[in-house]
């Protein structure tokens, strides 16, 4: 098969996979597209990293031509915000940029997609913020929640959750981009091991200053939006040190070779948020890991025979 017609075979194939996409999503209710709509960038980024931006275009276009033809006006936003970064990425991985430049740029047009769903064209898809918002506040009424303004705390919230949404799914993005280039034995990003995925040892002094703020936030009187800020970096800061839980319980298992091991940590560490006194576990042990390098000191360990050795 020459070059031209399996170009355009390739290209029917990756049309083909979003069309029945999108019909297993409009038998669904739309339930795919509120879920998992990133797994339409797949397609168009394989395409994309196999033959180029320009030829997948046409692809492209005929992705976009068949949602119109069977879609509703939301599932086009969404195909059209997954294509987008998916020709991008692509894009990025053969023209070999580095892997910071591909995962600020997803970050990016997932941010800005939920920006869209969530705050300009709310109603359009189904959300009404104002709504919610009203909640929260009766909500804080019947709490007693006394000075904090329930509200701005509420939308804070929100804006918080929407961006860590957002760097999950570009790190998913980003990962299963990887296992399925590999797969295919297409060109495809080169990722650190986890032993090198180091958080700044600064990150440590400023959690244990978050949390001090946090238990003295009594004492101290905060009130107001003070002490909804305070509220929102221990949310933030308290995911952090679990994701360094996980990352170090991912490493352990790796160097006790138990894989299943590193999903039961991880559950582990995922079930221990749900509790008070869990969580200063989590707390404790992610600042540690953080102020020790835990982790390079097991990756010399295993290079070198003991964790003592540079």
């Amino acid at each position: 098969m020459n070059t031209s017609t399996r170009r355009i075979t390739e290209g029917a194939m990756m049309v083909a996979i979003v069309g029945l996409f999108l019909f297993i999503n409009q038998q669904l209710a739309g339930m795919l597209e509120l879920m998992m709509y990133w797994i339409l960038s797949f397609p168009i980024l394989i395409y994309t990293v196999k033959y180029g931006w320009k030829a997948a275009l046409v692809p492209g276009a005929a992705m976009m031509f068949l949602s119109v033809m069977i879609s509703m006006p939301t599932t086009i936003f969404y195909l059209a915000s997954a294509l987008l970064c998916g020709v991008v990425y692509g894009q990025g991985v053969r023209s070999q940029w580095l892997n910071t430049i591909l995962l600020a740029l997803t970050f990016v047009f997932t941010l800005g997609s939920y920006i869209v769903t969530t705050i300009l064209f709310a109603s359009a898809f189904g959300y009404d913020v104002n709504e919610d918002l009203m909640i929260a506040q009766q909500l804080g009424e019947y709490l007693q929640l006394g000075n904090i303004n329930v509200v701005q705390l509420a939308f804070g919230v929100t804006v918080i959750f929407t961006v860590l949404t957002a760097v999950l799914q570009t790190i998913c993005v980003h990962l299963l981009a990887v296992v399925l280039l590999r797969r295919m034995k297409l060109q495809a990003p080169t990722l650190k091991s986890v032993f090198d995925c180091a958080m700044p040892k600064a990150l440590g002094w400023i959690s244990i200053f978050i949390w001090l703020l946090f238990l003295l936030r009594n004492v101290l009187k905060l009130e107001g939006n003070i002490l909804g800020l305070v509220i929102a970096l221990y949310v933030i800061d308290l995911l952090l040190l679990a994701a360094e839980c996980i990352m170090d319980a991912l490493c352990f298992a790796i160097m006790i070779r138990r894989p299943f091991m590193g999903v039961i940590l991880t559950l582990l560490c995922l079930m221990m948020l749900t509790f008070t006194w869990t969580r200063w576990l989590i707390a404790f042990f992610g600042v540690a890991s953080i102020m020790s390098e835990l982790r390079r000191k097991w990756k010399r360990g295993a290079i070198n025979g003991t964790l003592g050795k540079s």
